[in-house]
C-alpha cells in the first residue's frame, strides 16, 4: 500500500484535536485563586500555602483549542437530510461555504498532561517539581486555498501562508519562589525539554494557472519531520512517504519561566496586587530531521480534485469516507522533493502574562482581577484579556468566574476548587463550549477548554 507523506504528517498534526474527543496552558480562570495549586505554572512567583503531591497521572490535565473556524464551516447536511457531506459536495454552494470563512482560517490546540508534580517548602521559599507531556499544534489555511478547491474555474490563483505544525515533548521543570520583601515575591522555573515528535509544513507561495482540466502550479514551500525516520520517494523522485519511525527522544531543549508579584497595599491602596510573568523563554533543537521542499524553478501539473468533487450519492459513503477521498487528492496536490536530513532549532514561543487583582474592602474573601496574556509565536501569535471574579467563602472552597475576549473571539469560563485535608480536586474551563457535534468537536469555532485534576495536599498551611 502506498504510504504518502500526508498520511504520516496529518495524524501528528491532528493529535491534539483527537485528544479532545477522548487545548497547553494552565487554567487562566484560576490565576487569582490562592487555593489553586497549579497557578504557579502561569506565574512562577505564585507561592502555594501548603505542600502537595499530585495523584499519579491525574494531577492536572489541560486541553485547550482555539480558532476562528469550526466543524460547521466544513460539514453540511446532505440533500436527503439524513447524512452529512463535506464542503466540496455539489449540493453546497460556493457562496454559502466561502461566505463564512476568514482571510486566514486558523485552528490551534494545546495539550498539557501532568505525569507527576509536587510542591513543598524548603530553601527559604516554595519549590515545585513537574513532569509533563505537552503538545502544541497549529493549522492555517488561507481563504484562496479553499476558493481554489471549491470553485476550480478557468482562472489564476495565488496565495501563501499555508502552514501546519506540531510540537510534542516531555517537560521536566524545577521551580522556586520566595519573598524578597514583605510586598515583593519573585519566582522562576527551569525546564528541560525532551522532544518526541515534530512536523512542519509551510507554503510561502503558490501560483496556480488553469489550462483545460489541468493546473500548472508554481510553488515555494518546505516540509520537515522529526521522528527519527526518513522520507521515501515515488518513481518520479518526489516524496511519497515517511518510514523508520523512532519512538524516543528526537530533540532536546531548555526553557525558563520568570515571574513576580507586588502588593501595593502600602503604596496605593489596600488589597491591590500586581503581577507579571514571561514563560517559555528558550528553544528546542530537533535531530535527524527529514527535510523536503518545493522549488519555484520547475512548475508541475496537477490533474484536479477527482474524488472530492464527484457528484455521487451520499448513502453508503459516510463523512469519514469523504474526508479520506479529500486527503488522497490533497496528497497529490503537493509535490515535495527530498532535501536530505539535518537538525532544526526553534524558539518555544514565549508567553507574557500581566495581572491586577483587587480584594474587596467590604469582604476580603472576594476579589476581582484582570489578566492579559500574549503569546509570541512566529506563525500563531495569540492574545487574550480576561476579567475574573474570585471568591473563597471557606478555606476548603474556591470559585472563580471569568469573561474573556481573545484573538479568536469571546467566551465565559468558571472554576471550582475543593481542598480538604489530604484531598484536592479542581475542575474548570476558560471557555464553555456553546455547541458541539457528535464527535464533541466545537461547531461554531474551536474556542474550548477544559482542565481538571486530583492532588494530595499535606502539612500545615502557611
Amino acid at each position: 500500500m502506498k504510504k504518502h507523506i500526508i498520511n504520516r504528517i496529518l495524524p501528528i498534526v491532528l493529535f491534539a484535536f483527537m485528544a479532545v474527543a477522548l487545548n497547553a496552558q494552565t487554567l487562566r480562570t484560576g490565576y487569582f485563586l490562592k487555593g489553586n495549586l497549579y497557578r504557579y505554572r502561569i506565574n512562577p512567583a505564585h507561592m502555594n500555602d501548603q505542600n502537595y503531591l499530585s495523584f499519579p497521572v491525574l494531577g492536572n490535565m489541560d486541553i485547550n483549542t482555539a480558532g476562528n473556524v469550526g466543524l460547521a464551516n466544513f460539514v453540511y447536511d446532505s440533500p436527503n437530510g439524513t447524512d452529512l457531506v463535506t464542503f466540496m459536495h455539489p449540493s453546497v454552494s460556493a457562496d454559502d461555504f466561502l461566505g463564512d470563512l476568514e482571510g486566514d482560517n486558523q485552528i490551534m490546540a494545546d495539550f498539557d498532561f501532568t505525569i507527576m508534580s509536587a510542591g513543598f517548602f524548603a530553601f527559604g521559599g516554595y519549590n515545585t517539581i513537574d513532569l509533563s507531556a505537552r503538545s502544541r499544534t497549529g493549522l492555517n489555511i488561507p481563504y484562496d486555498m479553499f476558493k481554489f478547491m471549491k470553485v476550480m474555474g478557468n482562472n489564476d490563483y495565488s496565495f501563501g501562508d499555508l502552514n501546519a505544525r506540531t510540537r510534542n515533548y516531555i517537560d521536566l521543570s524545577l521551580g522556586h519562589s520566595r519573598k524578597i520583601t514583605e510586598d515583593l515575591t519573585v519566582g522562576a522555573r527551569v525546564k528541560l525539554l525532551f522532544g518526541i515528535a515534530y512536523a512542519d509544513m509551510t507554503m510561502d507561495r503558490m501560483d496556480i494557472s488553469m489550462n483545460g482540466d489541468r493546473w500548472s502550479i508554481n510553488a515555494k514551500g518546505a516540509a520537515s519531520v522529526g521522528l527519527g525516520g526518513n522520507f521515501t520517494l515515488a518513481e518520479d523522485g518526489t516524496v511519497d512517504g515517511y518510514d523508520n519511525v523512532s519512538v524516543g527522544m528526537n530533540g532536546f531543549g531548555f526553557g525558563l519561566d520568570l515571574g513576580a508579584t507586588y502588593d501595593l497595599s502600602n503604596l496605593v491602596t489596600k488589597g491591590l496586587i500586581v503581577s507579571a510573568s514571561l514563560n517559555d523563554i528558550g528553544s528546542i533543537s530537533w535531530k535527524n530531521v527529514a527535510k523536503a521542499g518545493i522549488s519555484p524553478d520547475e512548475p508541475y501539473v496537477f490533474d484536479g480534485f477527482e474524488e472530492i468533487a464527484m457528484d455521487d450519492d451520499v448513502p453508503g459513503r459516510n463523512l469519514e469516507d469523504q474526508f479520506d477521498d479529500m486527503k488522497e487528492d490533497v496528497e497529490d496536490f503537493f509535490k515535495f522533493e527530498d532535501m536530505g536530513e539535518g537538525s532544526k532549532s526553534e524558539s518555544l514561543g514565549a508567553t507574557l502574562n500581566l495581572g491586577v487583582e483587587y480584594k474587596m474592602p467590604f469582604y476580603d474573601k472576594l476579589s476581582a482581577g484582570i489578566l492579559y496574556t500574549n503569546r509570541f509565536d512566529d506563525l500563531y501569535p495569540y492574545s487574550q484579556l480576561s476579567l475574573m471574579v474570585n471568591v473563597s467563602p471557606l478555606k476548603s472552597l474556591d470559585f472563580a468566574l471569568s469573561g474573556t475576549t481573545s484573538t479568536f473571539g469571546a467566551g465565559f469560563g468558571a472554576m471550582a476548587n475543593v481542598r480538604l485535608k489530604g484531598f484536592n480536586f479542581f475542575v474548570g474551563t476558560d471557555c464553555f463550549i456553546s455547541k458541539v457535534g457528535k464527535q464533541f468537536i466545537p461547531l461554531e469555532n474551536m474556542n474550548a477548554n477544559v482542565s481538571f485534576g486530583i492532588n494530595i495536599p499535606f502539612g500545615e498551611r502557611k
